[in-house]
């Protein structure tokens, strides 16, 4: 008899099951296209990231200091997009996509897609980040 321990079936379809249901975070869509310019603005390159042709779109990349940003597609007009800086007004922790929301792992704050406070603790939206939007480009800073 061998030590080797057997993996049921059940067992590994319980461990997906987990995984599917909620362990795994739902991140936003990682962006490509993205160059942090000389002057520390972010350039995103719209062609580079299909997510932001629909509303509620959302890429996700790091800033030029380091600070994790998301840039959301707010309505269908073609410069309704919104950058958020993705640390929780509360108490300064990186929130996390969750479907159609943002949530801080820490207090469990909940944030809309626009980056607007829904549930405390914290008390204040998520900051803005200014955007110069172009037909081909989203400069971000």
């Amino acid at each position: 008899m061998s030590n080797e321990k057997d993996v049921s079936r059940r067992a590994v379809l319980c461990g997906l099951a987990v995984l599917t249901l909620g362990l795994v975070p739902d991140t936003a869509i990682a962006a490509t296209g993205v160059k942090v310019l000389a002057n520390g603005k972010v350039e995103v390159t719209l062609s580079g990231n299909p997510a932001l042709k629909k509303v509620g779109g959302v890429v996700q990349f790091t800033d030029g200091a380091g600070q994790s940003v998301a840039l959301v597609r707010t309505g269908k007009s073609a410069n309704a997009y919104r950058a958020l800086n993705l640390s929780c007004t509360h108490e300064g922790t990186n929130v996390q996509k969750s479907g159609s929301k943002w949530v801080c792992p820490n207090h469990r704050a909940e944030f809309a897609i626009n980056g607007d406070v829904k549930v405390g603790p914290a008390r204040a939206n998520l900051v803005q980040i200014p955007v110069k939007v172009s037909a081909t480009k989203v400069v971000v800073g």
